[in-house]
């Protein structure tokens, strides 16, 4: 997820505009995420802000204001941006169906309810896109930039390490123990000490063994047994912070 979220909400009530900020600051805290919330009276404003910075991630967007509706606003911002999530706000429900047409998340009625503005947020993070971790490697020469949802395995030998992904394998001079605190611990295990798999490549374990979706077969240290199985359980439940 973005480090910030950047939130923008545009409504000509000044009162509808502090509320709403106060709840999506409120929810932020409960959540644990930082947000940068920024005020708009006018479709107008945020018209001119965003064609000079297309940061907003959630945009809180009321429909009837003065001068251009929201709903005029949506589609505009639609020709150019089909990420941004649009929430819209309303007093009347006469322009559900306009809404389908920009993709909006939803609609809040007036007065806001609290509970169903935080669904709405919960809703519009989860579908913001996910940066992708990256691990640097020296492999022939070469600094390399690998995706870490794409390492599968890594194994060690005497003075190198055998980094496996989903398209190439490379070998790297590198202790396993120094990559290890490169990658992400909520999406690999150490299980066994010349190995550490991607937990998302495990397709099952067993005693002294576990096997990823390719077939391979890899080692588990008694002492490591426990800590691997558990890091399997929660990442399929999905205990993991994104």
């Amino acid at each position: 997820m973005n480090d910030i979220i950047n939130i923008a909400i545009v409504d000509d009530e000044e009162i509808q505009v502090e509320l709403l900020e106060k709840l999506v600051k409120s929810w932020a805290f409960d959540k644990a995420v930082r947000v940068c919330v920024e005020r708009f009276y006018s479709a107008e404003s945020f018209d001119f802000a965003y064609s000079m910075d297309k940061k907003y991630n959630i945009l809180l967007l009321d429909i009837q204001m003065k001068g251009q509706s929201g709903i005029d606003l949506a589609k505009k911002i639609r020709t150019e941006d089909e990420i941004i999530n649009i929430i819209f706000i309303t007093a009347v429900t006469d322009y559900i169906s306009e809404g389908y047409d920009v993709a909006a998340i939803n609609y809040l009625i007036k007065p806001i309810k609290e509970e169903k503005l935080y669904l709405c947020l919960d809703r519009a993070i989860s579908k913001l896109p996910k940066e992708v971790e990256t691990i640097l490697i020296n492999s022939e020469g070469e600094i390399l930039k690998v995706e870490q949802n794409k390492i599968t395995y890594i194994e060690a030998f005497a003075h190198s390490i055998e980094l496996h992904t989903k398209d190439k394998n490379y070998t790297i001079r590198k202790s396993i123990s120094v990559i290890e605190k490169e990658l992400n611990k909520q999406r690999f295990i150490r299980c066994h000490r010349s190995y550490i798999v991607g937990l998302a490549y495990i397709s099952k374990i067993g005693t002294s063994e576990l096997e990823l979706d390719g077939g391979e077969k890899i080692p588990i240290s008694r002492r490591m047994y426990a800590d691997t199985n558990l890091a399997f359980i929660k990442y399929f439940r999905g205990d993991i912070n994104e």
